[in-house]
């Protein structure tokens, strides 16, 4: 199959065009194997961005040809730097290393801008890189037992923690599994390449032993039992639905650590609403969201800070409620909740933002779906499983709060997005 990412190909830009695919071709392919990987390329893309828009004439840097949907995503991109600054500004307290993460997603913002402008098709190169990078990455876990053992048998990588490297790999998994026949008919080889890195990729997420990322596979089962609903046979899926419930029954029954896993889950939470044990890993999470409620009620508008709050958990509504095993847990680690985190960061300026990160393209990806063009409805399944899986495992662990995670959330958007908005109106 001939590839074709860039279909505004301005011939006298050929360097430009040829950094721009190198640089998202390698974005997400040592995303979890090496530290810095991602991030450096954010600001290369971001760089060329900024350089391409600087040699247009000024005539064409008019706002007005951006229409009210790309502006939505821009706002989105860059709200988590906007609720930080605005909290600061209402707290008096500006501290540049808040933004070190949200600056990241802000400058996928131009880089959107330009994979529109250029008409870039991302599938088509990020099919062959998700795979590729999750065997790679399969390779390196296995070439660093030392790694492991430090998580007692966890898998994950030497700047990843197991639960972010459990939900990411089961995203890369996912978008494997529906990037199957998403440009055209994939050839064998295609095909086998994307099958080895949906195994490659449960296989990793399952020995991460994650709990979040196994609570949020069925919701993306679904998912995609929804969008094939139509073009597969109801045997097929019928049979698909069998084999992945035998799968896993086979995984409970027969793995020790998956089967010990699952349970915790139901023992931790009813310990905790029986209190007769408050403090294990699900347990001190509960009380954790609790004790974020409490100080989000004390500053709704401000917000703490990344550690402002440490102090106000000497209060008495908290220390009679909670046991200091909790409080000291929130002290170190913070509430372990997208949402609350950000609600304890910057108010409610902070739970706005990361609801426009997520529903924003959520809602650019599903009327994506209506598309009759293939391109534009295999790059809305593969963006709103990305949106879906952060959405959901976002409820148990901070899905966005480092550099790395940023940077390859806000890539990705920017380039779903840029893919469906620049081919839609060839519809109309």
């Amino acid at each position: 199959m001939k590839l074709n990412p860039i279909i505004n190909d301005d011939q006298t830009a050929r360097i430009e065009n040829t950094l721009l695919i190198s640089a998202l071709a390698l974005f997400p392919l040592l995303y979890l194997t090496l530290r810095g990987w991602t991030n450096t390329l954010t600001f290369v893309l971001f760089g060329l961005s900024i350089v391409h828009f600087f040699r247009l004439p000024r005539s064409e840097w008019s706002i007005k040809n951006i229409s009210a949907t790309e502006w939505a995503v821009i706002v989105a991109l860059a709200s988590g730097f906007l609720a930080i600054l605005i909290s600061q500004l209402l707290r008096q307290d500006l501290v540049a290393k808040a933004y070190d993460g949200p600056l990241r997603m802000l400058l996928a913002a131009p880089v959107f801008l330009l994979l529109l402008k250029k008409k870039t098709d991302f599938i088509q190169i990020f099919q062959y890189i998700c795979p590729l990078s999750l065997l790679i990455l399969l390779v390196f876990v296995h070439s660093d037992p030392v790694q492991i053992q430090k998580w007692g048998g966890r898998f994950t990588t030497y700047f990843v923690d197991p639960n972010a490297f459990g939900i990411n790999t089961m995203l890369l998994a996912f978008l494997c599994l529906f990037s199957i026949d998403a440009v055209g008919k994939d050839g064998v080889a295609l095909r086998l390449l994307k099958y080895t890195g949906v195994l490659a990729g449960f296989y990793l997420e399952m020995k991460s032993q994650t709990r979040g990322a196994w609570v949020a596979e069925p919701v993306m089962l679904v998912l995609w039992t929804a969008i094939h609903w139509q073009s597969k046979s109801i045997k097929r899926l019928l049979i698909s639905a069998l084999i992945s419930v035998l799968t896993i029954l086979s995984f409970y029954f027969f793995i020790d650590f998956f089967q010990d896993r699952v349970n915790s889950i139901y023992h931790e939470i009813s310990s905790w609403l029986n209190k007769t044990n408050t403090d294990t890993s699900t347990g001190l999470r509960l009380s954790m969201w609790q004790m974020s409620w409490v100080l989000f009620k004390q500053a709704p508008f401000c917000g703490y800070g990344d550690l402002g709050y440490q102090s106000q958990l000497l209060m008495p509504q908290i220390q009679s409620a909670f046991s200091q095993e909790a409080i000291s847990t929130m002290r170190s680690v913070g509430p372990h909740n997208e949402y609350f985190a950000n609600m304890v960061r910057s108010g409610i300026f902070g739970l706005i933002a990361v609801l426009m990160q997520f529903f924003v393209p959520g809602v650019v990806f599903i009327q994506g779906l209506k598309s009759s063009i293939q391109g534009v409805k295999s790059a809305s399944i593969m963006g709103l499983s990305v949106v879906i899986g952060m959405m959901i495992t976002g409820l148990s662990v901070e899905v966005l709060t480092l550099k790395y995670t940023n940077s390859f959330y806000g890539l990705m958007i920017a380039a779903l997005c840029a893919t469906v908005l620049w081919k839609r109106p060839a519809e109309i």
